[in-house]
């Protein structure tokens, strides 16, 4: 009788703890399950055309990237935001996370000036992220170093980048500046890029950019590369491959004096 009631008393303690033990065991399997899939680490953020990315990648990750531009205009720089593509421009590159909040940017370009001759082109620096992570809504970013343009003058840029996501919309400003070593060029470059994207599902955003160049002109500054350029133009993203790869693209309407009405682009980005 003693052993039964012992029995029946170790089954009753038992019990409740088995049940504990199978809840977590659940929440582990289910917590194993969700970190099986895609990381954050590498979900790339690249819902832009012309914008500069208002993050900076994680130490060790990459961002592999390739854009097309295609339009009529005088030759171009070979950073993103331009506005003068004379014909086809290709831009290969990418970006390499160093340290926390630090990353280097390397990008090349291939293109046309405008007697039509084929003309190489590059851009180089680095991006830091100055407020911190915890900040998840709103970004800031810094960078600048050294860049090639198509026709062959060097010079260095700088460039303020902010971005706020608010619900599912985003939002994205940046100021670039830039000083060719040439005495035939303008003292100081000034473009401004802006833009609102909404999501519209999970994958899928869209909205519309802005880009200003060589507003300098507009400032009192003697321009000496043709005045303003202005380009205006609907953008749509989609985030492919669990979030690693990111596909841009959309048309723009130049709305500058002497300007080729249209202006297209489609970018690529693949985060490792």
């Amino acid at each position: 009788m003693t052993t039964r009631a012992t029995a029946a008393i170790a089954i009753a303690l038992a019990l409740p703890l088995a049940s504990r033990a199978q809840e977590v065991l659940s929440d582990e399997a289910l917590e194993a399950i969700a970190s099986s899939g895609p990381s954050t680490a590498v979900a790339v953020d690249r819902s832009w055309l012309y914008n500069d990315p208002a993050r900076v990648i994680a130490p060790g990750r990459a961002v592999a990237l390739a854009r097309v531009t295609y339009g009529s205009g005088s030759p171009t720089r070979a950073f993103a935001g331009n506005t003068g593509t004379s014909g086809a421009l290709l831009e290969v590159g990418g970006e390499f996370g160093l340290v926390e909040r630090l990353s280097a940017v390397v990008i090349g370009a291939q293109g046309e000036d405008a007697a039509g001759s084929a003309r190489t082109g590059a851009m180089v620096g680095l991006r830091w992220s100055a407020l911190p992570l915890s900040m998840r809504g709103t970004q800031l970013v810094l960078s600048g170093g050294l860049i090639r343009e198509l026709q062959g003058q060097s010079g260095a840029w700088a460039r303020l980048t902010a971005g706020h996501d608010e619900g599912r919309a985003r939002l994205a400003l940046s100021v670039h500046g830039e000083r060719m070593f040439a005495s035939t060029r303008d003292t100081l470059d000034v473009m401004v890029t802006a833009g609102a994207t909404l999501r519209l599902t999970e994958l899928i955003r869209a909205g519309v950019e802005y880009v200003g160049q060589d507003l300098e002109g507009m400032l009192g500054d003697n321009e000496a590369e043709g005045g303003a350029r202005h380009v205006l133009g609907p953008v749509v993203s989609a985030a492919l491959w669990s979030q690693r790869v990111s596909l841009v693209g959309g048309p723009a309407v130049a709305l500058g004096a002497g300007q080729g009405r249209l202006l297209g682009r489609l970018a690529l980005a693949c985060q490792f």
